[in-house]
């Protein structure tokens, strides 16, 4: 709206000059042909003389209505630079793309799972195996001598002297960790002589335990 009612406004003021330019050319003309006329009659200047000046006067009037326009063509290649200008919205959305990030969507996590065997009472459940007759008399890997009484268990990692409370069967026993085993990747713990017998275990099963220190 504001650059339509611009070009009327311009328009508009055109029209008033050249309306003006030719009321002015007009009287131009006329006073100059009275005067022509008047001073050629009292003999001061020739007929050829006062043509001169009519002439004259009208090559003033075209420099002026050329240089009139000159000045309009002037304004319009003005006010089209100014129309084809970017525009401040333009503006600030280019230098929101040039800034704008990245969205980094974040990974979901993943799913807790359970330890085989896990309980939320510290109980867990494991697999195990039992040894004793034809190793008796063996010195075990943490120390000692192996007897059908040892309240002992091998584990392959568990630090040695580690006490497990062992449930099987509503039976339980405290025993400690002092050999390394079981041999298979079955078994989670080779239980030692005295510790089967506590609990009325034998050949392969199913326990319940939990670590104490």
């Amino acid at each position: 709206m504001k650059v339509a009612s611009t070009s009327v406004s311009r328009m508009a003021r055109r029209e008033r000059r050249r309306a003006s330019l030719a009321s002015r050319r007009a009287v131009a003309f006329t006073v100059v042909a009275v005067v022509a006329a008047l001073v050629v009659g009292a003999g001061v200047v020739p007929p050829r003389g006062a043509w001169a000046l009519i002439i004259g006067e009208l090559d003033d009037a075209v420099i002026a209505s050329s240089d009139e326009q000159r000045l309009d063509r002037a304004e319009e290649t003005s006010k089209t630079a100014e129309i084809r200008e970017p525009s401040g919205i333009v503006a600030i959305e280019t230098s929101s793309a040039t800034t704008r990030t990245k969205t980094v969507i974040p990974a979901p996590p993943k799913p807790a799972t359970a330890s085989s065997g896990a309980s939320t009472s510290g109980w867990n459940s494991a697999y195990v195996s039992w040894y004793g007759p034809g190793f008796y008399g063996n010195t075990m890997a943490g120390g000692g001598t192996l007897t059908p009484d040892s309240m002992v268990v091998a584990h392959r990692t568990m630090r040695f002297g580690t006490r497990i409370e062992f449930s099987y069967k509503g039976r339980t026993c405290i025993a400690v960790v002092q050999d390394r085993g079981p041999v298979s990747t079955r078994f989670t713990f080779d239980l030692g002589p005295g510790t089967a017998k506590a609990l009325g275990f034998s050949g392969v099963g199913t326990v319940k335990y939990r670590i104490l220190n």
